[in-house]
C-alpha cells in the first residue's frame, strides 16, 4: 500500500535518502561489460545542492568537483538567487535551478505556484531548470542527526501544473522528488506536459521494472542515478556486493542510455568530506564502466550537458 511508502523510516550509518531523493539511439552499443576498467571521463553532477544554511560555497562545491574529475552541475539553489550567482561566476560549470525549502514546494510563497513571476524568472535567464520539487518523500534520518518527516505533495497537484508547462516553454528540465509507489501521480504530471523534460530523482527509489514501464511510454522523461549508493540510500543501491551491476539495472541502463544522469546529492555535513565524495564517484565510476563507453558517456555527462547544457549569460 502506499501508506507503506510514507511509514518507512530510514536510519543510516553513514548517509540517507536523496534530499528532501524512447530507449534512444544508444542501445545498440550499450551491452553491459563488468571486465571493463573505471569510467575515467567527465562527469557532471545533476544533482547538486547549494543553500545558504549549510555555508557550503559555490567555491566549496568546485574545489570537491576538481578533487574527482566532476565537470560542474546542476547548482539547486536555496535561495534560487546562491545558483544564479554561481552561474554568473562560473557558467562554464554551474547551471543554476530554482529550488524551494523542502516543506514549501505549493506554499503561499513558492515560485513554483506564482506563474506569473515563474515566467518573468525564466524569461530573464535567472534559472536553467526546476528542482528539486520535493513532492512525495520518505521520512529519513542520517547518523550525524540530520532528518526530515514526510512530505505529501503529488507530483500532479493543480498547483504545479502550470509551472511544468511554462518549463516546457523555454525548453527547460523540471527535477522531481517522486517515490516510486506513486507513480501514477508522476504519468499524469508527464501526461499534462509532454513539451516539458522531467528528471525524476533517484528513480523514486523504486525498482527497475517500474522505471522500465515509465521509460518505455513517457519519451519526456529521465532519471538521475542520485542516493542509490552503499552511504546514501543504502537500501537501493544499484550494484551487488562484488561491485557489479545488479542484473536489471544492467539491463536497463543498456536499453535507455540516453535518458539516465548521475548525481552526487550531496545535503548533510558529512557529504562534504573529500573522503565522501571521493568514495560517491569512484562508485559511479565504477558502474559505469560496465557499460559499453558510448553508453557510459552518455549516462556520466552528455545527457545532461543535452538536458540543460552550460552557457554564458546573456
Amino acid at each position: 500500500m502506499r501508506v507503506l511508502c510514507l511509514a518507512l523510516l530510514f536510519v543510516l550509518s553513514i548517509g540517507g535518502l536523496g534530499h528532501r531523493a524512447s530507449g534512444g539511439v544508444l542501445n545498440a552499443s550499450a551491452r553491459p561489460s563488468v571486465q571493463r576498467a573505471p569510467y575515467a571521463g567527465p562527469i557532471v553532477d545533476t544533482h547538486a545542492h547549494l543553500e545558504a544554511e549549510s555555508g557550503v560555497t559555490i567555491d566549496t562545491f568546485l574545489a570537491l568537483y576538481d578533487q574527482v574529475g566532476v565537470k560542474g552541475g546542476w547548482m539547486m539553489g536555496l535561495p534560487w538567487m546562491l545558483a544564479t550567482d554561481a552561474w554568473e561566476r562560473y557558467p562554464d560549470r554551474v547551471v543554476p535551478f530554482l529550488a524551494e525549502e523542502y516543506t514549501e514546494t505549493v506554499a503561499p510563497q513558492s515560485v513554483y505556484v506564482n506563474h506569473a513571476a515563474l515566467d518573468d524568472l525564466l524569461a530573464g535567464g535567472y534559472g536553467r531548470g526546476l528542482g528539486e520539487m520535493i513532492l512525495r518523500h520518505s521520512p529519513f534520518r542520517l547518523a550525524g542527526g540530520y532528518s526530515a518527516g514526510a512530505t505529501h505533495v503529488p507530483a500532479d497537484h493543480p498547483s504545479l501544473l502550470p509551472a511544468y508547462a511554462l518549463a516546457g516553454k523555454y525548453g527547460l528540465p523540471v527535477v522531481v522528488h517522486q517515490e516510486a509507489a506513486f507513480a501514477d501521480e508522476l504519468e499524469r504530471a508527464l501526461r499534462s506536459a509532454p513539451d516539458t523534460q522531467f528528471v525524476w530523482a533517484h528513480v523514486g527509489h523504486g525498482p527497475a521494472g517500474t522505471a522500465r514501464s515509465l521509460l518505455a511510454r513517457y519519451p519526456n522523461l529521465h532519471a538521475d542515478l542520485s542516493a542509490r549508493t552503499p552511504w546514501l540510500g543504502p537500501g537501493t543501491v544499484l550494484t551487488r556486493l562484488d561491485g557489479t551491476l545488479q542484473p536489471e539495472w544492467a539491463a536497463l541502463l543498456s536499453e535507455f542510455p540516453d535518458r539516465f544522469t548521475i548525481g552526487l546529492d550531496m545535503f548533510a555535513p558529512q557529504h562534504y568530506r573529500p573522503d565522501h565524495v571521493r568514495n560517491t564517484v569512484q562508485y559511479y565510476r565504477g558502474l559505469l564502466g560496465q557499460l559499453d563507453p558510448t553508453a557510459a558517456e552518455a549516462i556520466a555527462y552528455r545527457n545532461a550537458e543535452r538536458l540543460a547544457p552550460f552557457r554564458l549569460p546573456e
